[in-house]
This record gives C-alpha cells, sequence and structure tokens, in this order.
C-alpha cells in the first residue's frame, strides 16, 4: 500500500460540503436501493398492523404503476428535487459543465447517446438528471429523460427518488413512446411548458466500466446497434455525447482481457448484469483510496444530431448504415474537443470496441 495523501485541515467549509455531498451521492447509488430493499421487507414483516398494511399497499401500487413507468414514466420529473441546492454542491465539486455545440429543435424528439459509461456515468447524471448545469437554459422547451434498467423501478423507496430524477425504464417500449411523443404544445403531455424530450441514453452500460481508468477512452459501440434501430423506427435524430474527464475519477487495477480479475468480471457481469468495476477514487479526508470519485474537471459536450429515416422495420443493413454514420460522427466530436478539455491530447485516442 502506497503513503496515503492527507486532505489538509484548512480546507474552506465550501469544499467540503462539495466532497460531502458527492460522498452522499455514491452512498445512495452504490448501497442505497439494497438498504431501502431491506428496510422495505423488515417493515413488512416486523412492524405493527398499520405499517405492514402501508406497505402492502405500497406493494400493491409498485405493481399496478409498472405499466407507466415501464411506458415513459412519469414525466421529467420533480423540479424541486432537481433543482436542489445539494446538486449544486455536487457539480462544482469536479466542477461539471455542459457545453452545446448547435441549437437543437423543441418540435422535435431526440436520442442522446452518451459516452463514456465510466464507473458510474457521473456526467450523464448531474447533466441530465438535474439541473446543476443548466440543461434548459442551453436547450429550452426540451426535457432530459435518462434511461436506466428496468429492475431498479421495482425496488421500494429507491424507484420514487429515480422517478423524480426523471428517470426511465430501458424497456424498449417506455423509449419509443418518448420518442414518438407529440410536440404540440396544446398536447395534454406538454403541459409542463416543454414540448421535446431528449431521451438519454449511455449506450456503453455497465461493459465499459470494466475499462474505466485515466485517459483510456475505450468504448462498447461497435456491437451494440439497438439505439439506432430506436431511433430509425421512431424517426428521431441521434445526438453523440462525449463527458470529457469521465474515464479520469477512477483508477482500477490492471484487468486486460484473459486475465484472472477479468475473467471473474465478466463472469459476474454475465450472470447478475453487474460488472464488478475494482475501482479506487479518494476518502473523505484523504486523497489516496476510498469510493469518492477523485476532483477531476467533467465536459459534457453535446453534438450534432445524425439525421435518420423513419421505417417501422428497419433491415440490418439500414440499421448498420446509421451506426456508422454514428461512429463517424462521435469520431469527430471527440477528436475535434478533445485539446480543450485532455491535457496529453495527442497521445490520447478514441477506441471503439
Amino acid at each position: 500500500m502506497g503513503k496515503i495523501e492527507w486532505a489538509p485541515l484548512n480546507v474552506p467549509m465550501r469544499r467540503r460540503l462539495e466532497t460531502l455531498s458527492t460522498a452522499l451521492w455514491m452512498w445512495l447509488i452504490l448501497f442505497g436501493e439494497l438498504g431501502m430493499l431491506i428496510s422495505y421487507f423488515v417493515l413488512l414483516i416486523y412492524g405493527n398492523l398499520f405499517i405492514k398494511t402501508l406497505c402492502v399497499i405500497y406493494g400493491y401500487f409498485i405493481y399496478t404503476d409498472r405499466k407507466i413507468t415501464l411506458n415513459g414514466g412519469r414525466g421529467q420529473g420533480v423540479k424541486w428535487w432537481r433543482d436542489l441546492f445539494w446538486w449544486k454542491l455536487y457539480q462544482s465539486y469536479f466542477p461539471a459543465k455542459l457545453h452545446k455545440t448547435v441549437d437543437l429543435d423543441p418540435n422535435r424528439n431526440y436520442l442522446f447517446a452518451a459516452f463514456p459509461h465510466g464507473v458510474l456515468g457521473l456526467g450523464a447524471f448531474i447533466n441530465f438528471a438535474t439541473n446543476a448545469t443548466g440543461f434548459h437554459d442551453k436547450f429550452p422547451k426540451i426535457r432530459s429523460r435518462p434511461v436506466t434498467l428496468n429492475f431498479h423501478f421495482v425496488i421500494p423507496f429507491f424507484r420514487e427518488i429515480l422517478l423524480s430524477w426523471g428517470l426511465v425504464s430501458a424497456n424498449p417500449n417506455s423509449i419509443l413512446s418518448l420518442l414518438k411523443a407529440s410536440n404540440k404544445p396544446d398536447h395534454p403531455l406538454n403541459e409542463d411548458g416543454y414540448t421535446s424530450n431528449a431521451v438519454v441514453i449511455v449506450v456503453g452500460g455497465a461493459a465499459e466500466s470494466l475499462h474505466c481508468r485515466p485517459n483510456n477512452y475505450t468504448l462498447v459501440l461497435r456491437k451494440r446497434k439497438g439505439f439506432c434501430k430506436l431511433a430509425i423506427k421512431a424517426g428521431t435524430p441521434i445526438v453523440p455525447v462525449m463527458t470529457f474527464g469521465e474515464v479520469d475519477l477512477f483508477d482500477q487495477p490492471p484487468n486486460p482481457p484473459g486475465s484472472k480479475l477479468r475473467r471473474f468480471q465478466e463472469f459476474v457481469k454475465n450472470t447478475t448484469g453487474i460488472a464488478p468495476a475494482a475501482f479506487v477514487g479518494r476518502g473523505f479526508f484523504q486523497y489516496s483510496y476510498g469510493l469518492i470519485p477523485r476532483r477531476k474537471p467533467l465536459n459534457t459536450v453535446v453534438g450534432t444530431p445524425v439525421e435518420v429515416s423513419q421505417i417501422d422495420d428497419p433491415t440490418n443493413e439500414q440499421v448498420n448504415e446509421v451506426h456508422e454514420r454514428f461512429c463517424r460522427e462521435l469520431d469527430n466530436l471527440f477528436e475535434t474537443h478533445k485539446s480543450r478539455f485532455i491535457a496529453d491530447h495527442k497521445n490520447v485516442k478514441l477506441v471503439l470496441e
């Protein structure tokens, strides 16, 4: 074990609060789901009659509400929750910034394909699940709707947090319902004043987290074409999104393909759908080890939409053509902006697997 680098005692209170907000978010994402699930069953089994009754009613509500959560959710979330000053502290910890390259027409819907996933997709969360970086100011009348796995929406209590952030199920029908939604201002779905949906998919997912280490922009994309097929079915432009710095927040021990660690990680991922990235960040009072991401800048760049033609049942060739155009546009986005955000940019390349 290397020498521990301790944080100084005279750290300003604002920076302490930024670190605390980030640490609590990590705790919520890593352990909150399991903790809330256990809490629900403890209350259901050991609570008094009133508590048990409430648990049963809530369980029934989750069961019946699945039709909503699997078909677009409940709008863009709870405004006061997305506007919390806590998220502003979280944003300024790195800091995280959102950069727009083109205007997006609010009379259309969009599929944002975001990269890289990193360990937990922090850039996608802070930019599109909260209002901390000013998404609605940069893209007026457009809702940001991040996508996550279906099973999260059946976890008691935790699901309500996700819905308050505006998250939506990765179910294809759910995504298509948002991509095909009406853009008319007087439509009932647009009573909140917004007319467009930006469905945000972190395409690389859990598999991409196994590549996460500083300056390693290796993306899991070559065989991932489902998002292109959904965009074609809806006739929706695909917008490439790149977060520079996402891979710098954590490090991992060497895990090249074929190594014992990598084989174990692949086994767990294939069995459970969860990739056990052996990530190393920092602690609250020291900078050497821990689960808190390192204080590195996050710069998320929203690129130029890749236009697609609407086809109800696209062929493999049509999907491949759109996928190839998207890959070229994503690479162009990376090469155009990497010199602004990567110190050693000449030696850093985008690798698509």
